[in-house]
């Protein structure tokens, strides 16, 4: 889109996504109080270190936040902001028990890439982007539905071989864009994105492989928790396939310190 171009109004952005998910963490809690007062009573709600009332006022600012920060950098971004509050809203609120609930997770995701690229709307093969991290999203949180008390192994391996055909969209696409980054030289596109590629391919396949045979809640846990980990070199590969390298090295170190917060935060 620009290259890898970095403008000191894209901060607006980046501050926008994590307003946004914010907010949804602390509206999910609000909407959960009930079941958390059962389950969980030591959640913040439920113990009383923080009221139902500050919450929802927490959360909804938080969102506002988001989408006034996306509106101070144009109009395309607010309505991407916005109809990502919307999905925020509908999953924390009731969808998130649903069947519709993994569809609207996944459209979270698929909205808050959109965002990020939103600066200059993409267009073809850039479109790989959020619908691959979105139906990544999708698939791990059909996983998570039974993250608790087990799953059957036939509908789990349904669900790696879904995640298979994924890594193989993947793959194709990162020819496609390479060959749209630099079409008078796509071999530097592919020999960019090769090793980013191979890595994303290997730890995918480690990481899932082992729900074919196990759809046990502590199997399950594991796969999910390595899935969001797999989320930063997903978009480090896409990175490095539109011929941006160093753009890409930078989005994969950010596993660094997401692996070293899974010590003390749980992944799900």
């Amino acid at each position: 889109m620009r290259g890898g171009g970095f403008q000191l109004n894209d901060g607006l952005l980046i501050a926008a996504s994590a307003a946004l998910y914010s907010g949804g963490m602390v509206l999910n809690d609000f909407f959960d109080r009930n079941v958390d007062a059962r389950e969980r009573p030591e959640r913040p709600i439920p113990s009383g270190q923080i009221s139902p009332g500050l919450a929802a006022l927490l959360g909804g600012g938080l969102l506002f936040s988001g989408i006034a920060l996306s509106a101070a950098h144009g109009r395309v971004p607010a309505e991407v902001a916005v109809a990502l509050a919307l999905s925020i809203l509908l999953y924390d609120a009731g969808l998130k028990g649903t069947l519709l609930g993994p569809l609207v997770m996944g459209s979270c995701r698929f909205l808050n890439v959109l965002l990020g690229m939103s600066v200059l709307w993409p267009e073809g093969a850039l479109w790989l982007a959020p619908v691959a991290m979105g139906t990544l999203t999708l698939l791990i949180t059909v996983l998570s539905r039974d993250e608790v008390a087990g799953g059957g192994v036939e509908r789990t391996r349904w669900i790696v071989l879904l995640l298979a055909g994924l890594g193989a969209f993947v793959a194709a696409g990162v020819g496609v864009l390479s060959a749209r980054a630099l079409p008078e030289n796509q071999t530097f596109g592919l020999l960019c994105a090769a090793p980013f590629l191979a890595y994303l391919l290997v730890r995918g396949r480690q990481n899932f492989i082992p729900l074919w045979h196990d759809a046990s809640p502590p199997a399950l846990g594991r796969a999910i928790g390595g899935g969001i980990l797999l989320m930063p070199a997903l978009d480090a590969t896409l990175v490095a396939a539109s011929a941006i390298p160093l753009g890409a090295l930078l989005v994969l170190a950010l596993t660094i310190p997401a692996a070293v917060l899974k010590r003390w935060y749980y992944l799900t």
